[in-house]
């Protein structure tokens, strides 16, 4: 399973690669500091995508949603913030989870609960 990690702080990159190596090996992930990059990268050979809602020059997840959508994305995006706000999702082709508060990623199960669609 491919896991991109979209947010322009590299260290939520480790944080999040480490534990869910630590829960499954298996998983293999690439962090992107930039959207552009992402989108670069083919967002297509990901199975899941961990969104960081401030995103330079991006303020929110209605921008970046966008962005993902315009690329033609099929997979599934999962919602990251320090504050996390409600927001209608049911536009995009692709599934959404989220927002989930990075801090409750630490918890044991919890990024995996999140690639199971059962955050």
């Amino acid at each position: 399973m491919r896991i991109a990690i979209v947010d322009d702080d590299t260290v939520e990159h480790l944080i999040l690669s480490e534990l869910g190596r630590a829960e499954n090996p298996d998983l293999e992930f690439e962090g992107f500091d930039a959207l552009d990059g992402f989108i670069a990268a083919d967002p297509n050979v990901f199975d899941h995508v961990f969104l960081d809602r401030c995103l330079p020059p991006y303020d929110n997840f209605e921008d970046t949603l966008t962005q993902i959508a315009q690329s033609g994305y099929a997979g599934h995006v999962i919602l990251m913030t320090a504050d996390a706000p409600r927001l209608d999702t049911s536009d995009y082709a692709f599934r959404v989870t989220g927002p989930i508060n990075k801090i409750d990623l630490l918890n044991p199960g919890r990024l995996a609960g999140c690639l199971s669609g059962q955050a």
